[in-house]
C-alpha cells in the first residue's frame, strides 16, 4: 500500500465514552508514545460526549450519583471532585438531592471526559481527526477513508462507536418520513415541533421513554402520553439509601437462563432483609461470570425473555426524574401500557394507530385505536443491525474482519477484545464499549464501560512494539 502518508499505531474509530476512555487510558499506560501516535476519529467537536453525554437537554440527567461515575476506577470519586459544585448550584440546582447525593445533566460528565483528555490533545500525543470514518481496507495496513480529509493509515483499529439508532417497528417503516413519527428521539431537534397539549404516544418504556416525558414536562407539555412496551415496565428508582453490601453476596451460576433466575430469586429470599437493589447490584457486578456459565441458545432464551425485567431493575434513573414520571401518573397525563403496535396509518386527525394488548388475544381482550399527533420511537439501540446500518462495519464485516454477535448485541469480540469473524480472531481489531455485550453479559453502565476501556487499553498497550517515530509507509516497508 504504498502511500506517503505515515501510519498510525493505533486509530480509535470513534470518540463517545468509550473512545476516548480507551484512548486516555492507553496513554497513560505507554509515556512513550509520543507525537501522532494514537488517532481518534470523531466527527464531534467534544471528545468523551457521544451520544449518551452529548445532550444538551439539561433534563437528561445521569442515572446513577456523581460520586459513582469516574473514567478511572481507581480515582472512584473523580467526576465529583472536578464538577464545580458552586458554579452547578446556580446554574442547576435541581441536581442537588437532600441526601446529597448529585445528579447533575449527563452533558457534564462529557465535559468531565474532555477536560481530562485535553492535555493528551494539546500535546499532540492525541490525534483528533474530525470526521467520520466512511470505509476502511486493509492491505498490510488499515485504510480509513474519511469524510473531510485524506485517508489516513493505521496499524491497529479499536472500535468504539457509538449506539446506533433505535429500529423503525415494522407498522410505522411507511410512515417513517412523516414529520409526526419521531423514528430518533435522540436528534437535537426531535421534540421541538410536539405542542404543549399535543396528544403522544410513546413506543418502549425504559430510559430513552423516561427522558422524553422529562424533556416535554419541561417544555410545558401537558397532553395526554401513552407509552406501551410489550411488558410495560417503568424503570425502577434507586434505594433511599445506598450500600456497597452487594459485593459480599455471591450468586451462584447456572447454566440455563431459568436456573439463573432461581438462584436470583433464592438470594433476594435469602436476602429479604436487604433491599433488592443490593441483590441486583450483586448480579451485575458478577455479570461476566454468570453470563459465561450460559450456552449461546441460553443467552438468546435470557435476552427474550428475562431481558426487560433485567433492564428496568439494572438501569434506574435519577431521583428528579423517577419525581417527573411519578406526578405525571398521578396526573393521569401519563398511562404505560403493556402491549404493542398492531398498524399505523396517518388520517385527517393524527396518526391512527391499533394497539395490542399484552395477552390481549389469548384474554379476548381486543385491541383498540389511539389517535395521536406524534408517535415516538424510544426502542432503544439497534445493536443487532449495527452492521448493516453502518457503513464502516458493514466494510469491514464484508472482508471477514469483524461480524455480528450471534446473540444480536452488537460485534463479536473475544474475551480479550478482538473482533472475531468467522470464529477467529482478527489480531489488528479491537472492540470497546458497549458493542461487545454479546461477549461480556453487562456492558451498558458507566462502571461497566470503564472497566471495559481500562481493560482494553491494558492488552493494546501490550500489543505495541516500543514507540518509534511515525515514519512514511514506503520507509518502514
Amino acid at each position: 500500500m504504498g502511500s506517503a502518508l505515515p501510519p498510525y499505531p493505533v486509530a480509535i474509530i470513534g470518540g463517545g465514552a468509550s473512545g476516548a476512555m480507551v484512548a486516555y487510558h492507553l496513554l497513560r499506560l505507554r509515556p512513550d508514545l509520543v507525537a501522532d501516535q494514537v488517532a481518534i476519529i470523531e466527527p464531534r467537536a467534544q471528545l468523551g460526549a457521544g451520544l449518551a453525554y452529548g445532550t444538551q437537554d439539561p433534563q437528561h440527567r445521569i442515572n446513577v450519583p456523581a460520586s459513582r461515575m469516574s473514567l478511572d476506577t481507581s480515582v472512584p470519586g473523580d467526576f465529583r471532585a472536578w464538577l464545580d459544585l458552586d458554579a452547578l448550584s446556580a446554574t442547576d440546582p435541581d441536581a442537588f438531592l437532600p441526601s446529597g447525593d448529585l445528579y447533575p445533566s449527563r452533558a457534564q460528565f462529557g465535559r468531565y471526559v474532555a477536560a481530562r483528555l485535553a492535555p493528551e490533545i494539546t500535546s499532540g500525543r492525541l490525534r483528533h481527526i474530525r470526521a467520520e470514518a466512511l470505509d476502511i481496507t486493509r492491505d498490510r495496513l488499515w485504510r480509513i477513508a474519511l469524510s473531510d480529509g485524506p485517508p489516513i493509515l493505521a496499524e491497529r483499529l479499536v472500535i468504539a462507536l457509538t449506539h446506533p439508532a433505535p429500529a423503525l417497528p415494522v407498522p410505522l417503516r411507511t410512515l417513517a418520513h412523516d414529520r409526526r413519527v419521531i423514528a430518533n428521539p435522540w436528534r437535537d431537534d426531535a421534540l421541538s415541533r410536539i405542542g404543549v397539549q399535543d396528544r403522544v404516544a410513546i413506543i418502549g418504556t425504559g430510559l430513552t421513554m423516561a427522558d422524553v416525558v422529562a424533556s416535554l414536562t419541561a417544555r410545558g407539555h401537558h397532553g395526554p402520553i401513552v407509552a406501551f412496551s410489550r411488558r410495560g415496565l417503568r424503570p425502577r428508582a434507586h434505594a433511599a439509601e445506598a450500600s456497597a453490601l452487594s459485593e459480599l453476596l455471591p450468586i451462584a451460576p447456572a447454566p440455563t437462563a431459568r436456573g439463573l433466575l432461581r438462584h436470583v430469586r433464592q438470594a433476594l429470599r435469602d436476602h429479604a432483609d436487604l433491599s433488592w437493589h443490593e441483590v441486583i447490584d450483586a448480579v451485575r457486578r458478577q455479570g461476566l461470570v454468570l453470563w459465561s456459565a450460559l450456552s449461546l441458545p441460553e443467552r438468546r432464551r435470557l435476552i427474550r425473555h428475562l431481558r426487560p425485567f433485567w433492564d428496568v431493575h439494572r438501569f434506574r434513573i435519577a431521583p428528579q426524574i423517577d419525581a417527573i414520571l411519578t406526578q405525571r401518573l398521578a396526573e393521569k397525563t401519563l398511562n404505560l401500557r403493556a402491549a404493542r403496535l398492531a398498524s399505523a396509518e396517518i388520517s385527517e386527525d393524527g396518526v391512527r394507530l391499533r394497539i395490542q394488548p399484552r395477552d390481549g388475544t389469548k384474554l379476548g381482550e381486543p385491541s383498540f385505536p389511539l389517535v395521536v399527533d406524534h408517535v415516538i420511537n424510544t426502542t432503544g439501540p439497534d445493536h443487532a443491525g449495527i452492521v448493516a446500518h453502518i457503513p464502516v462495519l458493514r466494510s469491514l464485516a464484508a472482508q471477514g474482519a469483524l461480524a455480528p454477535d450471534p446473540t444480536g448485541l452488537g460485534l463479536h469480540t473475544s474475551l480479550d477484545h478482538h473482533a472475531l469473524s468467522d470464529g477467529h480472531k482478527v489480531d489488528s481489531v479491537l472492540i470497546a464499549g458497549p458493542l461487545s455485550r454479546g461477549t461480556f453479559g453487562e456492558l451498558m453502565g458507566l462502571p461497566e464501560v470503564t472497566e471495559n476501556a481500562q481493560s482494553v487499553a491494558r492488552h493494546l498497550a501490550a500489543l505495541l512494539s516500543p514507540a518509534t517515530q511515525r515514519l512514511p509507509d514506503e520507509v518502514r516497508s
